[in-house]
């Protein structure tokens, strides 16, 4: 039973992310810039790892603690950051606004983060993450800042949404102002990684390892 319902559970977490991703392309007016989103890609890549999961049956905490992570970091930098920590209800459908585009932000951002960190917490206990690891899941935001700096300074200046987040906006903050804030936001990813392992570590506690402790995760 328990192996149903997490098979049950992440069939629900899959179902999420994609009908989050399908509002998120519905409602832009540029199919090829959803894609430009830190949100859009940590959504395909938890997605893509739950489908992995439920198709082989296998778990990687490495791979599992990446986008946990990086799915974490959408939730929790949308709701303090671009929503100033305004309540998610507001993007409730209300028939008002453009409700595909609410339904998306909230399941991309809200409902995708939760399911995800509550799965790294109940579910694959017996897996035992490395304290080095949230050292190698922060290449990827690395990576991300240095692909929408690039594609920012390839595009003409006043071109709309040409850097995809206000701190990462060189035309207001200048670069000596974009390199403090990815220090500052570097620096808040690697305590949260380090959170996740503390926080799944505990919770290991009360589950007996079923398979070997990987060596990179």
């Amino acid at each position: 039973m328990r192996v149903n319902g997490t098979y049950a559970y992440r069939i629900v977490l899959v179902v999420a992310g994609v009908a989050g991703l399908v509002c998120t392309w519905l409602a832009a007016s540029d199919p090829l810039n959803p894609p430009v989103y830190f949100t859009v890609q940590s959504n395909i890549m938890l997605v893509a790892y739950y489908v992995w999961t439920l198709w082989r049956g296998v778990a990687s905490a490495l791979l599992k603690g990446a986008v946990t992570l990086f799915i974490s970091i959408t939730g929790l930098v949308f709701h303090f950051v671009l929503m100033h920590g305004a309540s998610p209800l507001g993007l409730l459908p209300d028939g008002q606004g453009d409700d595909v585009s609410q339904m998306g932000n909230l399941l991309l951002h809200y409902v995708t983060p939760i399911l995800a960190f509550a799965d790294w917490l109940v579910f694959d206990r017996a897996l035992r993450p490395a304290w080095t690891a949230p050292l190698v899941w922060l290449a990827y935001p690395a990576f991300y800042l240095v692909f929408a700096l690039t594609r920012g300074a390839l595009l003409e200046p006043g071109t709309d949404r040409r850097y995809p987040y206000p701190f990462l906006n060189v035309d207001r903050l200048g670069y000596d102002g974009v390199a403090l804030q990815a220090v500052l936001l570097t620096l808040f990813f690697a305590a949260l990684g380090y959170v996740l392992v503390a926080l799944h570590r505990l919770a290991s506690r009360t589950a007996a390892p079923a398979v070997p402790a990987e060596s990179a995760a």
